[in-house]
């Protein structure tokens, strides 16, 4: 039988084991939380995530303009599929689309920091700055206006699928939104 003195010590021995225990598994609990969100910083996962939402939320300068992309092909019953979006050193933007989840046609929005930028990339990649070009066994034609490009790719038994369709949508699309910058 416990006496009342070491009642009391027993009693405040269990009590500062169960405070330990609780402070312990609070800090570890939030110590994996805190790497967790530490990584997504160093694998730029958090970066991505963050301008992803912007663009998709419409809060990004280019937000508007992709949704109206998008709806402007949807209206033509062309579905813009598997967005992937790119972003180089100095701020240039590239969104690419599969239209219909085709992997053999491909519409590419270029947004650079200017026109001149934009004619320095599109001569780099394709050789032209504007209108048709062929290139590794495919056909691309380049629509442009400021520092925006859009490109309709398409290869092999495909090509020209969209040709017209793309050639009506985009400089229309490009007309109604003037100014879209990377920056």
């Amino acid at each position: 039988m416990l006496r009342k003195g070491e009642c009391n010590m027993f009693y405040r021995w269990a009590v500062s084991i169960m405070m330990i225990s609780a402070i312990l598994v609070a800090s570890t609990g939030c110590s994996k939380q805190v790497a967790k969100d530490e990584m997504r910083l160093y694998n730029m996962k958090a970066y991505e995530e963050g301008a992803r939402e912007a663009r998709n939320s419409g809060r990004g300068l280019n937000g508007k303009f992709l949704e109206n992309l998008q709806q402007s092909f949807r209206d033509a019953d062309i579905r813009l599929t598997n967005e992937s979006y790119t972003e180089d050193n100095i701020g240039n933007i590239t969104y690419q689309y599969r239209i219909n989840y085709d992997a053999s046609q491909f519409i590419t929005v270029f947004v650079y920091q200017d026109q001149g930028y934009r004619e320095q990339g599109m001569k780099e990649i394709y050789g032209v700055t504007e209108g048709d070009a062929n290139s590794a066994g495919g056909h691309n034609l380049i629509i442009s206006h400021g520092e925006t490009a859009i490109v309709y790719s398409s290869t092999g038994d495909k090509t020209d699928n969209y040709y017209d369709q793309v050639k009506k949508i985009v400089p229309e699309l490009l007309a109604k939104y003037p100014r879209r910058t990377s920056s």
